[in-house]
Formats: C-alpha cells, sequence, structure tokens
C-alpha cells in the first residue's frame, strides 16, 4: 500500500507488549535454511543461526533495492520498532541470532556501497538496544561493509538517541561518525531517496505525524525569523551608508 506522501506503507505487524510483532507469514523458509539452520561465515567463523529464534524478528531488515542515481549503491532499512524487547529472559541470545541474520543478509546483498535507513521513530526505549551491544556488532563487522557503508539516515531521532550518538564517538571511527545524518519526518526522507520507494510501516506513519507537526512549526519559526531580521539589516546598512 503507498500512503499520500508517495512512500510504501505496510500494515503486516501488530503490536505485542513484550514479545513484538512478527513477520507477515511465519511459515516463510529463508531461501539459505535448511533443517531450521541459516549457515554464514563471520570473521571465517562458521555460525549456524537459528532460525526458529529469528522467524518473529525478521521484518526488521528490509531490502529496499538500488539508490536510482547509480543503481551499484544498495539500500537496507532497519526497523528499529520491531526490535527485541529487552525483558525477554533469552534477549542476548536473540539479539546474537539477529544480529548474525542481519550479518548475513548484507553480506549477500551489498556489492558495492549501501545505504542503511534506520527507523527510529515508534521504537520505545525498552527495544532500543545497549550501547554495549551496537559497539560489540560494529566491532564484529569486517572491513568491506564498513568500508562500503555509504552513509546512515537515521529516521526520527530522539534527543536522547542524538545523545548517545554523540557520546559513543569515542568508540567509533572518525570515518563512521561522519556518515550519520539525522532525517526528522518522513518528508525529508523522500526528498534524498526521491525515486526510491521504501516501505513505512503503520507504526511510525503515525509517529511521523508528531514529528512533522514538531519540526514544521520549527522550521517556520527560523524562517520568519530571518524573514524579519533581513529588511532591520538592509535599512540599518542604508543608514549606515548615508551618515
Amino acid at each position: 500500500m503507498r500512503s499520500n506522501d508517495g512512500f510504501e506503507t505496510t500494515r503486516h505487524c501488530s503490536e505485542h507488549p513484550i514479545l513484538r510483532p512478527t513477520s507477515n507469514d511465519l511459515t516463510d523458509i529463508d531461501p539459505d535454511e535448511e533443517n531450521g539452520v541459516i549457515s554464514c561465515t563471520i570473521d571465517n567463523n562458521q555460525i549456524n543461526i537459528d532460525a526458529k529464534t529469528i522467524s518473529p524478528f525478521k521484518c526488521v531488515f528490509g531490502s529496499v533495492g538500488k539508490l536510482q542515481q547509480d543503481s551499484q549503491t544498495a539500500i537496507v532499512a532497519i526497523y528499529g520498532c520491531w526490535l527485541p524487547d529487552r525483558r525477554l529472559r533469552e534477549y542476548r541470545y536473540i539479539m546474537d541470532q539477529l544480529f548474525y541474520y542481519i550479518y548475513h543478509k548484507l553480506e549477500k546483498l551489498v556489492i558495492d556501497d549501501y545505504i542503511l535507513v534506520y527507523f527510529h521513530g515508534a521504537t520505545p526505549k525498552h527495544r532500543t538496544p545497549e550501547f554495549k551491544f551496537l559497539r560489540k556488532y560494529y566491532q564484529m563487522v569486517n572491513f568491506r561493509l564498513r568500508k562500503n557503508l555509504r552513509g546512515i539516515y537515521v529516521v526520527h531521532p530522539t534527543r536522547w538517541l542524538r545523545t548517545v550518538i554523540a557520546v559513543s564517538r569515542p568508540f567509533f571511527s572518525n570515518k563512521f561518525y561522519h556518515k550519520v545524518h539525522y532525517v526528522y519526518t518522513i518528508a525529508e526522507l523522500e526528498r534524498e531517496f526521491p525515486n526510491n520507494p521504501i516501505t513505512i510501516p503503520l507504526i511510525i506513519e503515525q509517529t511521523d505525524w508528531l514529528y512533522s507537526q514538531k519540526y514544521d512549526r520549527q522550521n517556520a519559526s527560523i524562517k520568519r525569523s530571518i524573514e524579519r531580521s533581513v529588511p532591520q539589516s538592509f535599512d540599518g546598512k542604508e543608514a549606515e551608508s548615508a551618515a
């Protein structure tokens, strides 16, 4: 389904207080799955992913296709609102298995450069990974995927998330840090990628309305301030010249 702003939407995931939404069809089998196991290699180590464990979390990761401008750059999306709940007893195991799954997908998908779009809107705090997990997973990513990452677009960043990213800067390379871009509304995202329809879950669309109200008013206020200041500056210069 396509929303009014030109982006595709999906409604197949429903919210659950703890366990989280599931993918559209739990009977879907990954093409690389065999006997309930998805195999991949990370740092020359063979990893067997528990397909049953990550099955309810597959829609955290989405492939958008190739960037229209150069057809070589892949675009992938991560939806924070569908990450596992930290209150689950098996949380650490689930997160590890999910990381391996996303890593496996990236390895197969990314041939050249790629762009990562992370949707933080509608993500409650108990679904946001702790920094120690993010640092651990970042260090596990191989050089090719780090080098080929062209940019990370964080959609609907909260003040808390921006603070966490700023504080974590010493733990990441400067090149990586400068690849992070904040996008406050879906409209801004559409302007960044006008020819690439990105799947927007309904729950994130609803959150976007709140961000649009806040940041549209803020931008309008800044614009009015600039417009008011221009005539004053001009008059001041005329008066100075006359003197």
